[in-house]
């Protein structure tokens, strides 16, 4: 019998699964091989968790910290709200001047 093999994703690296190991691809530089492993490092979240364990923060502290992050996470998504709500009445008026100027 004939076995067909399947064809893998053109970036496909077993390695790369495990932890934050990246492996070189071809026609890749030196510069982009070190920018992708900052990036996954970044995003592992390591580097914050070391910040954090190197000194102490009362509990009422980090109770602190954490409601203030949320309230700013609030604040944020409000104002992106707002934001879109006046990118949509503009978009009304300017849609309503043309129709008025093309009579």
């Amino acid at each position: 019998m004939f076995r067909i093999k399947k064809e893998r994703p053109k970036y496909y690296f077993p390695k790369e699964k495990s932890g934050i190991c990246v492996v070189k691809r071809n026609d890749e530089s030196d510069e982009d091989l070190v920018k992708r492993f900052k990036r996954k490092f970044a995003k592992s979240g390591i580097s914050k968790e070391v910040k954090e364990r190197l000194s102490f923060e009362k509990p009422s502290d980090k109770k602190r910290r954490k409601k203030a992050q949320s309230i700013r996470a609030i604040k944020r998504e409000e104002e992106k709200v707002r934001k879109a709500q006046l990118r949509k009445i503009k978009r009304r008026r300017k849609n309503k001047n043309d129709r008025s100027n093309k009579r």
